[in-house]
């Protein structure tokens, strides 16, 4: 309801009533208006549709119980009084009186407000049309003072109400974006006004007008005229595009109350968004700054352009379609539009805006400067001009990339659809004195830029192994040319050691990820570059988490915390290593509700994240630690159906989730399943996690001797993987212990507790059971302090003692053959030559096994057990 009790002000800017003969409801919308907030403000320029949406609110609401007063614009001559006094004789023909005329048509208006026995909703159009200082505080007054009243103001510009957060009012604010139609308002508008459109026409339309309400409503008599014919797509977009240019015309151009700018209007409508210096190197004959300045508030007053309130001296832009039908009549001026576009490409790159340049330089085709900017500057536009740089490596033509072998390289990564193979590239020598000519050449940054853009190829399409051996390569050259030529090689490199990090990270390499993620820190805290550093520092941390390593792992999570954190399309990949570390390390510690928290903010696994097989991880461990092993599998068994792609040979994430998958499953004491997904992987020993995993289940399953001759199987002296040698080294405890060696076993525990107390990992205790913990702490005697704390935590297993694991003896497999070729019993017994109710038996007998009631159960258990 527009009614409320209390004071409320509901500002809109504009007074455009175009006519319009459907009322689009936008809910969102409509939910701002309808809050009980003293303040709304909505402000946009012309063509914004500020008018139609508070009538669209007003047609939608409830009106019965206030009384509505709707003013017209003021002319622009008027002065406050005579405006106080038309919204006084508003009111008075709505039925609103003050009980006194005092000659003052303020204080009239609070008497009359003040003594009227319903609501009062008052929408005043475009009050910013007069010239006074004083009004923004007599309307504020007016609705502080009578608490009967609602205003509804409608603005263009800043004239009025530029800073309501400093009011001492509450409002709520609608800007011009906020007033853009999105393709499924113009699909309802397409719908409410009868026109059958064709599947497309709405976004060919939203992104035709950018959305802008009043092309939108062309739009409508557009798509209502157009014939049902082969080439209409092609007609409905010439036909928008005259519909747009006519608006441009009418509405701008044909405008009386700017004509003294209009030639300045269209020099300077090749900037996206304008400023005073922009718009001076733009408009010719030259002008003083303060005169361009009076021409852009006058263009703001007439509602043509809009403040984007960004930087000191103000900022403001054109609707984009407006924008470039106003470009399209640049010629009238004597102006080449591709010229226009390209000086304001040199000059915004003379500026040290890099992205704004690479955008002009783009649109004005001009490639040659494109790329250059490209290849001078990528590194610096990633951080926050990444989709910048990606547009426009699309569009540059293959002829002319083809002059730059980074843009060339890069053109190509942004190109190819996931998954794809990346184009060859000429191959990186393998000997390191080869390698060494090449960092000490001219070439050099140009090898480690194509090069780096190659790895990261590959390493996207799945090929892990190729990657992490080309950034080897790349990291070799690196060093070679930071002696040679440092200042040439440095601003780049700690943004592609990252890179070459997540690469190594991704192929199961830590040790020279975290070589590599340290140097891209330091690298990017001398720079100053906070995203690079905050980025090479969760990934630090993750690494030390992944491996065992608690106390490093916070460590590099502090320096990681001294970084402010990043927003758009880095936000996630910036965060996402730190909350794994955090994560991870918690659990490592027994901290379960810092664990929690890290996992929370986490989020679920996301496709389109690289580490998405860390994050997975992240979740089944946090999982495990809780007893949510049921929800854990289910999670995982949906992420990897999803992702295969992901899971290729090279890739650690193969490794992780098979061995994940068998800890899940003995977790559950599925036995059955987890011999299963063993016999999944030819070589356990290959990697300390599925070696861990395989060997605790053969253990588990009383294969102690298998169990102990897996884990020898790994030089674990080679490589530093403390909390999987720490697991291995509890299980060949346990096994030596069934096996009655003490001395043995005494050993093994005691190196596995030496691990716990220098990294600090508490949680790898619990994957044995209390009562071995207690044993061999009495066989051994180490008086460990990580034992000490964990003991006292007192947390619970995380593995049953008793492994539920399905063996069938020949005949009961014979007969779980006949019923999986669906043979009767009688054909059972006829194949087995025993008798119909022998038959029976063995076949109840193997249901009681399988814990199933029917033979379609039956099969499906013996499925799931690989039994079949």
């Amino acid at each position: 309801m527009l009614g409320r009790e209390g004071d409320s002000i509901v500002i809109v800017d504009g007074g455009d009533h175009s006519a319009i003969t459907t009322s689009l409801p936008r809910q969102a919308l409509f939910a701002k208006l309808d809050r009980r907030t003293p303040l709304t403000i909505v402000r946009a320029p012309r063509g914004y549709g500020k008018s139609d949406l508070l009538t669209s609110w007003r047609d939608a609401s409830d009106t019965s119980d206030h009384d509505l007063v709707w003013v017209p614009p003021p002319q622009r001559s008027s002065s406050a009084a005579e405006y106080l006094n038309t919204i006084l004789h508003q009111c008075t023909k709505s039925g609103i009186v003050a009980p006194g005329v005092s000659g003052d048509p303020f204080a009239d208006l609070v008497e009359a407000f003040s003594a009227a026995t319903n609501p009062v909703l008052l929408v005043l159009i475009r009050p910013d049309l007069i010239s006074n200082p004083n009004l923004e505080e007599q309307l504020v007054e007016l609705v502080t003072r009578c608490h009967q009243l609602d205003i509804v103001v409608t603005l263009s510009g800043l004239s009025l109400f530029a800073e309501p957060y400093f009011l001492e009012i509450d409002h709520e604010l609608i800007r011009a974006e906020d007033l853009l139609f999105s393709s499924v308002d113009t699909a309802n508008l397409l719908t409410l006004s009868a026109a059958n459109p064709f599947p497309g026409d709405a976004h060919k339309i939203t992104t035709m007008t950018g959305g802008l309400p009043a092309l939108v409503r062309s739009a409508i008599k557009v798509v209502k005229a157009l014939p049902a014919q082969n080439d209409r797509e092609q007609l409905l977009e010439r036909n928008l595009q005259i519909a747009i240019d006519d608006y441009t015309r009418r509405a701008i151009l044909d405008n009386t109350d700017i004509a003294d700018h209009r030639d300045f209007l269209v020099s300077c409508s090749t900037a996206r968004t304008i400023d005073v210096s922009t718009a001076a190197h733009l408009f010719t004959p030259r002008e003083p700054h303060d005169r361009i300045r009076e021409r852009l508030l006058a263009l703001e007053s007439a509602g043509i352009l809009s403040r984007t309130e960004t930087g000191t001296d103000g900022t403001w832009e054109l609707p984009s379609a407006v924008r470039l039908s106003l470009m399209a009549t640049q010629p009238q001026l004597g102006l080449d539009s591709t010229r226009q576009l390209s000086s304001l490409a040199h000059f915004r790159l003379d500026s040290g805006h890099h992205a704004s340049a690479l955008k002009y330089a783009t649109e004005g085709c001009d490639w040659d400067l494109a790329i250059s900017i490209i290849e001078n500057h990528w590194i610096a536009m990633l951080s926050e001009s990444f989709d910048t740089v990606r547009r426009s490596l699309q569009q540059i033509p293959a002829a002319a990339a083809k002059k730059s072998s980074v843009a060339l390289a890069g053109r190509d990564l942004f190109t190819m659809h996931p998954g794809e193979n990346p184009k060859p590239i000429t191959s990186l020598p393998r000997s390191a004195e080869e390698l060494r000519v090449i960092g000490a050449s001219r070439d050099a940054r140009d090898v480690l830029n194509v090069g780096c853009v190659h790895s990261i190829m590959l390493r996207v399409a799945g090929n892990y192994g190729p990657a992490a051996e080309t950034t080897r390569r790349l990291a070799q050259i690196s060093r070679r040319a930071l002696e040679i030529n440092p200042d040439d090689v440095s601003p780049q490199l700690p943004v592609m050691r990252v890179q070459w990090g997540i690469t190594f990270q991704l192929s199961g390499q830590f040790a020279e990820s975290t070589t590599e993620m340290r140097m891209a820190y330091w690298g990017g805290e001398s720079q100053g570059i906070d995203f690079i550093a905050r980025n090479a520092a969760g990934g630090v941390a993750m690494n030390w988490a992944i491996v065992g390593e608690p106390t490093l792992s916070e460590g590099w999570s502090r320096l990681e915390r001294k970084h402010p954190n990043t927003f758009g399309w880095l936000h996630s990949m910036v965060r996402t290593p730190g909350l794994i570390a955090r994560a991870l390390t918690a659990l490592c510690t027994l901290d379960l509700d810092d664990a929690h928290e890290a996992v929370a903010a986490l989020g679920e696994p996301n496709a389109t994240e690289e580490l998405w097989a860390f994050v997975l991880y992240t979740h089944c461990q946090y999982a495990l630690a809780c007893r949510e092993e049921a929800t854990a599998i289910a999670l995982l068994r949906t992420a990897i159906s999803d992702n295969p792609t992901k899971l290729k040979p090279g890739s650690f994430a193969l490794p992780l989730l098979r061995s994940t998958k068998i800890d899940l499953a003995l977790a559950l004491g599925d036995g059955n399943l987890a011999m299963a997904l063993s016999s999944d992987i030819t070589e356990p020993a290959a990697n300390p996690w599925t070696l861990v995993s395989v060997a605790r289940l053969y253990q588990r399953a009383g294969q102690n001797e298998s169990a102990i001759a897996l884990c020898h199987q790994f030089d674990w002296a080679a490589q530093s993987y403390p909390r999987p040698q720490m697991e291995a080294l509890l299980i060949q405890a346990v096994a030596h212990s069934r096996g009655d060696e003490p001395r043995r076993a005494a050993e093994a525990w005691s190196n596995a507790c030496s691990i716990a107390d220098q990294t600090g990992n508490l949680r790898s205790f619990s994957t044995i059971s209390l009562r071995d913990v207690e044993h061999l702490e009495s066989l051994a005697g180490t008086g460990s302090s990580a034992l000490a704390r964990f003991l006292k935590l007192a947390p619970g297993e995380t593995f049953p003692n008793e492994l539920n694991l399905v063996t069938l003896t020949e005949r009961e497999r014979q007969v779980l053959d006949l019923i999986a070729s669906n043979a009767s019993v009688t054909e059972m017994a006829h194949a087995l030559f025993i008798s119909v109710n022998t038959v029976k038996t063995q076949v109840r007998t193997l249901y009681r096994k399988l814990e199933v009631h029917n033979r379609r159960e039956a099969l499906a258990r013996a499925r799931e057990l690989r039994l079949l």
